[in-house]
């Protein structure tokens, strides 16, 4: 799994502002908008362990200063919840509903 452009650039929007790990209703929405752009281009759940290798190399670039407990412990939170939001929308449409 490699994700294109798009969702490589909802990926640093999200993290790229210093109040992504909070969990701040801002955050959380750009959050979401990365996870739309996987869904979009992928339109199934990701391969998990990719996701989380993405992801914190992407956090470790934009935020250098931040600990590798602070990244892992954003990263492992949030590829859990975006785990879960890609299989509900993976159920949906196998259900016909999306």
């Amino acid at each position: 799994m490699a994700w294109n452009q798009n969702t490589m650039a909802a990926l640093r929007k999200w993290l790229g502002p210093e109040t992504s790990y909070k969990w701040h209703p801002l955050d959380n929405g750009r959050f979401y908008e990365f996870i739309h752009a996987v869904w979009l281009e992928h339109q199934r759940l990701w391969d998990e362990s990719l996701a989380r290798e993405i992801m914190e190399r992407e956090a470790r670039t934009l935020h250098p200063e931040w600990g590798p407990e602070l990244i892992g412990e954003m990263i492992e939170k949030r590829r859990s919840e975006g785990s879960l939001i890609l299989d509900y929308l993976s159920h949906l449409r196998e259900q016909g509903k999306t």
